[in-house]
Parts: C-alpha cells; sequence; structure tokens
C-alpha cells in the first residue's frame, strides 16, 4: 500500500502542470475558478501574455499534493524560446478547447499536441482534455462524441467544465483533481517500483556476488551463480 503523501510532517509533494490550448479558450480562468472558487470571474480579462503560473493544494486518493501549474499565450514567433522552457519538468498537461469554437478543437491535433511530442516526453506525461465553457452548451460546435474519438486517440482522459459556475458545479475543481491524481499515483509507483528494484537485488543475491575488486574491476565470489 503507498504512503499519504500527507503523513505527520510529510511534505506533500510538488507537481508542475501545463496548460495547453489557443487564446481566448478559458485556461485563465480556469486556474482562476479553481484558486477562487466563489469569486466573481472578470470575463473581460485580456489575454495571458507570457507566461504566469500559480501553486495550489489539491486531494488526491493518496493524500495532499501541491500542484504548480502554467498557463501561456506563446505566439508562433516565440515558440522557440518560450515552450522548452514550459514544458521543462511537467509532469501533467490539460489539454483545452471551447466546446463551441471547432477551430479551437482542431488546434489541438494540428498546433497543441504537435508542440507537446516537439518539447516533452508525451508517453510520460499525464494528459487530460478539457471541454470549456459547457454553460454555452446551446451554442455547441464541437460534439462530446467527436471530443471523446480524439481521446481514444490520444489515449486521453476528458471532462467538460464551465469557469462562470462557482465552486463544483462548473467541474473546474474536479478536473485539476483527476490530472493531480494521475500524476501522483505514476509518481508512487514509480518509487515503489525503484525501491522494489534495489531491494530484491540486495536480498537475493549473496553479499560476495555484487562486490567488484577495485584494481582489476571483475566480480569476486561464487560466479556460478550468474552462468558467466
Amino acid at each position: 500500500m503507498a504512503t499519504r503523501a500527507t503523513s505527520a510532517g510529510a511534505k506533500p509533494p510538488l507537481y508542475k502542470i501545463v496548460m495547453l490550448g489557443d487564446s481566448y479558450v478559458g485556461k485563465t480562468s480556469l486556474v482562476a475558478r479553481l484558486t477562487n472558487p466563489s469569486k466573481a470571474l472578470n470575463h473581460d480579462t485580456s489575454a495571458t501574455m507570457g507566461i504566469e503560473f500559480d501553486t495550489q493544494m489539491l486531494d488526491t486518493p493518496e493524500g495532499k499534493v501541491k500542484a504548480q501549474i502554467w498557463d501561456t499565450a506563446v505566439s508562433e514567433r516565440f515558440a522557440r524560446v518560450l515552450l522548452p522552457t514550459y514544458f521543462r519538468n511537467a509532469k501533467g498537461v490539460i489539454l483545452v478547447y471551447d466546446i463551441t469554437n471547432l477551430k479551437s478543437f482542431d488546434s489541438l491535433s494540428e498546433r497543441w499536441m504537435t508542440q507537446l511530442n516537439d518539447h516533452a516526453s508525451s508517453d510520460e506525461i499525464a494528459k487530460l482534455l478539457v471541454g470549456n465553457k459547457s454553460d454555452l452548451d446551446a451554442e455547441r460546435e464541437v460534439p462530446r462524441a467527436t471530443a471523446e474519438a480524439f481521446c481514444t486517440q490520444y489515449g486521453l482522459e476528458m471532462l467538460e467544465t464551465s469557469a462562470k459556475l462557482v465552486g463544483e458545479a462548473g467541474n473546474v475543481p474536479q478536473s485539476f483533481r483527476k490530472l493531480i491524481s494521475i500524476v501522483h499515483e505514476r509518481a508512487l509507483a514509480a518509487s515503489a517500483n525503484s525501491r522494489g528494484g534495489i531491494q530484491s537485488i540486495s536480498r537475493g543475491a549473496p553479499h560476495n556476488t555484487v562486490r567488484l575488486d577495485e584494481e582489476e574491476g571483475t566480480v569476486n565470489g561464487d560466479t556460478s551463480a550468474c552462468g558467466c
């Protein structure tokens, strides 16, 4: 059983999460809703310039963890310079589109998945697809089935959200908790596998089969144990 991150005296682990998607899909509003769940949002907020980040404590099934959430609006002109820094050490990514804007959804495969593959280890980073502005369902241009097919193609999970709705009603806190839980579970599993591998070696092999001769660089002891 995994050790809980919030055991007595333990410092919650910190994971870097990045937001990807076109301008005006609501990435900044999603982060603002997470960090200020009951506060009215400024709907005239201009697009993010450059890179910003917020830090938020989140609950997972294995205890509390800290998410450092990076938000950006990077033009093609500055992408080559800024995106390597943006993705560096990231453990999770939220890909955001506007359900009322088909172009923002198409950009995910045409631009953002390419950027992710170019600047990060796409197979190792945890990913979540978020369809924002679910309160505008009457104006929907992206059918949910289309988004689900995208998830099947790229191996993602998805949620639809509304940053306008306060608290849990808009699915915003749930989306961040869902991704950070996947990230944390992977980190715990990797840590357990690492410790288990080291312990199995130390328990299963006699001491004299793993000692290297300092001068000759050969293994001393019973060589029959390794089939040499």
